[in-house]
């Protein structure tokens, strides 16, 4: 089977330019913002534009497809109107999703803003069935591990609770490797790539796992900093990326890079460093 792998890609200018920015990059999947990700404005997909691009995306095997959430989101905020309008963007993108037979939506749940998780996970289990409620049921939502940001959600115990406690099977994990890192994981030696495997295993479920996020790290081990890097070109490094993505437990999963490149995003020079890694 041929690994799916591919980026966030623009979609400015209409969401059939998505199709051949993947193409011009050399990837066989994609991740997309289904509006601006820094306004709350969203509008559902014309069904003849959804159609063309669900065919141009079989012509050119480029699946799975996945939708980013805007980053304004949080579900565990204590102001009412914010959390209405993170609900409100985040049922439209599950929407979009599920009318252009998307695999998923990718959702950074918020942060509880130093009140701690424990007073808020009511609060976001509520928005998060909320949601799923009011959605397609083709349409999946996948939960982000955080990189240990001071009040962002999105630990691994944070994220089985959740998962627990919605018990959906339209509710899935994307897990980001920069984010883990940055979070205290180390995956750069074989022994903590298995105790980051492991955890995994016992805490949200192996098979829960949808989705990598398949970046380096800026930041050194446990910094608590959300900051992509170029693969191979940070403290994570190629050789443990490939230890990581070739793991016989993550070996089938689709890989989305989410990195700067030359500054204009994802290019072609990191999806085919990727494709080097690959055993």
């Amino acid at each position: 089977m041929t690994r799916r792998i591919g980026a966030h890609v623009s979609c400015s200018g209409g969401i059939q330019n998505a199709i051949a920015n993947t193409i011009s990059i050399g990837g066989n999947a994609m991740q997309i913002f289904a509006g601006s990700p820094r306004m709350w404005a969203r509008s559902l997909y014309k069904s003849n534009e959804a159609n063309s691009f669900i065919e141009s995306a079989l012509k050119h095997d480029l699946n799975p497809v996945y939708i980013h959430a805007l980053y304004l989101t949080n579900l565990a905020s204590d102001n009412a109107e914010l959390r209405e309008k993170s609900k409100t963007a985040l049922i439209m993108d599950m929407q979009n999703s599920a009318a252009i037979s998307g695999a998923g939506v990718v959702l950074h749940i918020g942060s509880h803003q130093g009140r701690g998780f424990d007073s808020t996970r009511e609060l976001v289990i509520t928005q998060i069935k909320e949601v799923l409620d009011k959605t397609p049921e083709s349409s999946i939502l996948l939960l982000e591990n955080s990189a240990g940001q001071n009040g962002k959600i999105g630990s691994l115990p944070e994220l089985h609770d959740i998962l627990a406690s919605c018990s959906s099977v339209r509710l899935k994990v994307c897990l980001d490797t920069a984010h883990a890192f940055e979070a205290g994981y180390n995956f750069t030696t074989s022994d903590g790539l298995e105790m980051w495997v492991k955890e995994i295993s016992s805490t949200i479920g192996l098979d829960k796992v949808e989705l990598l996020h398949l970046n380096d790290s800026k930041t050194k081990l446990g910094s608590g900093h959300d900051m992509h890097g170029n693969i191979g070109e940070g403290f994570i490094g190629e050789a443990g990326l490939a230890r990581l993505i070739n793991h016989p437990s993550l070996s089938h999963l689709p890989l989305i890079l989410e990195v700067p490149g030359d500054g204009a995003g994802p290019d072609q020079a990191n999806l085919d460093r990727v494709k080097s890694l690959l055993a």
